[in-house]
């Protein structure tokens, strides 16, 4: 890592450790600084990008298995599951044809683990919220509190014609969903009566393990920030640029709801910064990649500054958005041995110094 890059980040940590020293007392740093974790998205679950030959299109379930085993062995935190509830024929180049249902396969995963957990993505309208806090509960309740499910509205208008929801309406049906969720998941008896739910005193239980609930919020609007001031316990950007993520952080933080309560929130953005269609998910811009260790430390410690104490290893680890057949892209890997030797490669060799980075405290606490 560049020396300019190891002294910014040493002044990020003192400046840290004085904050802390002031505001709570002598020794608090010690037990509150942050700390970086760090999130994959294990082959099978998808297809995409549709740009990409992808080796795992033939991925068995034994494989599926013993990658998260060895990914939770080796100490990695987060393990993302992404979705679409189908997929439209002429977007499926682009795209991929395959998405599995993140639901079922965050507990096929969670099943197969001890401690790592499971982020499957959710697009929260769709859904029935009475359904969905149920099942969202008991996969929490059945692995001990290792949920961490991404909230996101969707932007695929024929996905919400297929569903039967409208699409004019799905900002308010997220927030509603939201709401009705929190509730079922706190009440022991609750009821609700609002624009889109409604339903009498019923009992949701179990409710979830983890006191409260951790949900995670994604999205690029304003809009979406509003609802990780008020509901979220994280934000996970995809496809916004550095800058942009310290605008949404400035924000968050400068909302009401989030000083009525203010809290620590997990925050993750891509490690390599390139441009996609937000739509059609075309690569625009492909971002310089590279596996060379001084280089994936110096990103690292580059969003680390930015706030983000989540890291995107999808990229270096051969899964991520920018995973393509196009120029610039980072060596892939090529069967399943291939992805766990990288899995290895990555864990001892780059997190054990990257786990030393503190994350800037951007949230005021």
């Amino acid at each position: 890592m560049p020396e300019q890059g190891r002294a910014d980040n040493r002044r990020t940590t003192v400046m840290w450790e004085e904050h802390l020293t002031e505001t709570v007392g002598p020794g608090a740093a010690a037990h509150a600084l942050p700390s970086l974790r760090f999130n994959i998205a294990p082959p099978g679950s998808s297809l995409y990008p549709g740009t990409g030959k992808l080796w795992w299109e033939h991925i068995t379930s034994e494989q599926i298995q013993r990658i998260v085993k060895t990914a939770d062995d080796l100490g990695y935190d987060f393990m993302t599951i992404p979705t679409h509830l189908a997929m439209a024929p002429d977007e499926a180049k682009e795209m991929g044809p395959r998405w599995v249902d993140s639901l079922t396969m965050a507990g096929f995963m969670l099943g197969a683990t001890r401690r790592i957990v499971a982020s499957p993505l959710v697009l929260l309208p769709l859904y029935n919220p009475v359904y969905l806090a149920k099942a969202l509960a008991t996969l929490d309740y059945a692995s001990g509190g290792r949920m961490a499910p991404l909230m996101l509205l969707g932007y695929k208008p024929w996905e919400y014609e297929v569903m039967h929801v409208p699409f004019e309406d799905r900002g308010a049906i997220m927030d509603e969903h939201l709401e009705v969720m929190r509730l079922l998941w706190t009440e022991e008896v609750a009821s609700f009566d609002g624009r889109f739910t409604q339903f009498p005193p019923i009992m949701s239980d179990p409710h979830p393990y983890s006191d409260p609930a951790k949900v995670w919020i994604g999205g690029r609007t304003k809009a979406a920030m509003r609802r990780v001031a008020k509901y979220g316990d994280g934000y996970i950007a995809q496809g916004i640029s550095r800058a942009q993520f310290t605008e949404f952080m400035d924000y968050v933080v400068a909302q009401p709801e989030f000083q009525a309560r203010p809290r620590p929130l997990d925050l993750q953005m891509y490690l390599f910064e390139g441009k996609r269609d937000p739509v059609t998910h075309e690569v625009l811009e492909q971002p310089r990649m590279s596996l060379e260790k001084d280089f994936l430390l110096e990103q690292i410690d580059a969003v680390a500054r930015l706030g983000t104490n989540i890291i995107d290893a999808s990229s270096p680890t051969g899964t991520g958005p920018f995973q393509n057949d196009l120029p610039g892209a980072p060596k892939g890997t090529t069967d399943v041995e291939d992805y766990l030797d990288r899995l290895r490669w990555f864990a001892e060799t780059i997190m054990p110094e990257a786990r030393r980075i503190k994350p800037a405290n951007i949230l005021g606490l």
